[in-house]
């Protein structure tokens, strides 16, 4: 089809299966060209605010917002897009404002919109209004599990665990199949002490569902201690899967090289251990460790760690200290930060321990 005969649905749909091929400057092109063809259409606007805000480009994303409420002041979709970039921007109020129009505007029946806005203040760790709009949600859809799933993240985020536990629960009634309804009512069981409860949940999860490493390594560590197979059985897919989602990452964009190793570059073999995923794997030994005597005792490890790391020249306690804080800080999991043992046991329970081979 010739460009100049498209009509606006025809650039929005077109943009549309760029978008979603991931395609997202194919798709701005095209959205910028509908929009100065149709600069009367507000469609044309959204799609193009949804897709710069997809690019991080949020001054572009809030112009193409309001271009489109200039022409539709209470277009819905516009109105939700606006108050995500305005949260972007650090303009709470006026995001605030935005959102609640929607309600005002009488969508608080639209599941889809709801979820859109609860998912947007859970990202933006705004608990206590993620949750009027999630309760919302889970009430226009009353058979959708997504909803529940989220409203009971926000509640354990407030610390109300039993809500939380009743959302999850309420989310698996509606889809037995809602796998992260179920990572986190397992990981909610384990916190609170229920170890055997947590095991259970986590074993009906295929582990090519499984999606962070806080809860895989917590698999391995309850099939260890539960699992009446025996010590090892089960753990190989684990610790498959584990490697798997380290080897998507890159090495500057890497979690464990931001927390423990500081690297901005390739590691120097000679100042890690080999192989660290083997030696969860049945049957190996875990004390046969090969390489540099130094690294056979827990201290020996950190100390490598911390010579490897942006700023060597810090105290083993220094080191510690330094980047317990810094997990702290991005994933709210509390390390040790007195004892190399307990420091490093703490870093590989909690899934941010990766040493690399």
């Amino acid at each position: 089809m010739n460009l100049e005969f498209w009509g606006p649905d025809d650039y929005d749909l077109k943009a549309q299966k760029h978008y979603e091929a991931g395609e997202m400057d194919a798709a701005v092109q095209i959205l910028r060209e509908g929009t100065a063809i149709y600069p009367e259409v507000a469609e044309l606007r959204v799609s193009l605010g949804y897709t710069e805000l997809a690019r991080e480009e949020f001054a572009w994303a809030r112009r193409a917002f309001v271009g489109a409420l200039r022409l539709e002041p209470d277009h819905e979709d516009a109105l939700v897009g606006h108050g995500e970039t305005l949260l972007k921007l650090g303009e709470r109020g006026r995001a605030f404002r935005a959102f609640d129009r929607v309600l005002e505007l009488g969508f608080s029946e639209d599941a889809d919109l709801m979820l859109s806005v609860g998912r947007i203040l859970l990202r933006e760790a705004l608990f206590e209004r993620a949750e009027r709009f999630l309760r919302l949600a889970a009430s226009a859809d009353p058979n959708g599990a997504e909803a529940p799933t989220d409203l009971g993240s926000v509640l354990q985020q407030l610390d109300r665990l039993d809500e939380a536990q009743e959302w999850f629960e309420r989310a698996l009634r509606r889809d037995p199949e809602n796998h992260d309804a179920r990572i986190l009512l397992g990981n909610l069981a384990y916190e609170s002490g229920d170890r055997r409860a947590a095991l259970a949940h986590f074993q009906r999860i295929p582990t090519a569902a499984l999606w962070d490493t806080l809860t895989i390594w917590r698999i391995v560590e309850l099939k260890r201690a539960f699992d009446e197979s025996g010590p090892q059985s089960g753990i190989t897919p684990c610790i498959d899967r584990l490697e798997e989602l380290f080897a998507g990452v890159m090495p500057e964009d890497q979690l464990i090289d931001d927390l423990i190793t500081g690297l901005a570059g390739k590691p120097d073999a000679s100042h890690f251990v080999p192989g660290q995923m083997d030696m969860f794997r049945p049957g190996a030994e875990r004390g046969s460790r090969q390489g540099d005597e130094r690294l056979q005792d827990w201290e020996g490890i950190v100390q490598a760690m911390c010579r490897s790391s942006a700023e060597p020249e810090r105290t083993l306690l220094e080191y510690m200290k330094d980047t317990a804080r810094r997990i702290r800080v991005l994933t709210g999991i509390r390390i040790p930060d007195d004892d190399p043992e307990a420091f490093l046991k703490a870093s590989a329970t909690a899934g941010v321990l990766h040493i690399a081979d």
